[in-house]
């Protein structure tokens, strides 16, 4: 069991370069949360380090409605260091109705979904993503995004959606600003 735990913890390290002690903090999430509005294209403004998308410019996500209800994520990036373009299309789903702005999300058929926390949207300008897991209480390993419809939002978008993560107790300072030029 605790070579389990270890190696998650290892693997969970290797792909999020922002992790911290304890677990994760509490937070709220919207409330009455349209899927539908919410649908549609997003361009990733910051973000929190992730291996995954290391080296890529121009990152956007598509999300739109299968027909077995879950959503289709299409992760779209430019890799900076060859231009060439690269795509991650995910899986997602909300696991209870009566909570709709919590969902679930995998890239790869074999992973675990993991969280996918809008704690806000307006739903036609920005959302504020965020995820977190707690490893046997001790440590947790988190993400964070910032989206909008556009490739740029204000300055006072941006503050007042770190303001919410640091409400949190989650540090704003480890979001990094995505390049959405010459896309």
């Amino acid at each position: 069991m605790m070579f389990l735990a270890i190696a998650a913890s290892l693997f969970a390290v290797s792909q999020a370069q922002v992790f911290g002690g304890l677990g994760c903090p509490t937070t709220n999430t919207v409330a009455n949360f349209n899927l539908t509005r919410y649908l549609g294209t997003w361009y990733e403004i910051y973000k929190f380090k992730a291996n995954f998308e290391n080296n890529q410019k121009c990152i956007q996500a598509n999300y739109q409605l299968k027909a077995d209800g879950h959503i289709r994520v299409n992760n779209t990036g430019i890799s900076i260091s060859d231009g060439m373009p690269s795509t991650a299309i995910g899986d997602i789903y909300i696991p209870d109705v009566n909570d709709g702005s919590k969902l679930k999300v995998k890239f790869a058929s074999a992973a675990p979904y993991g969280n996918y926390w809008v704690l806000d949207t307006d739903y036609e300008h920005y959302t504020l993503i965020y995820s977190c897991t707690s490893i046997l209480g001790i440590s947790h390993f988190e993400f964070g995004w910032i989206l909008a419809r556009t490739r740029t939002i204000p300055d006072a978008t941006t503050q007042k959606l770190f303001g919410i993560m640091e409400n949190y107790h989650i540090n704003s300072h480890h979001f990094m600003k995505t390049d959405q030029t010459g896309c």
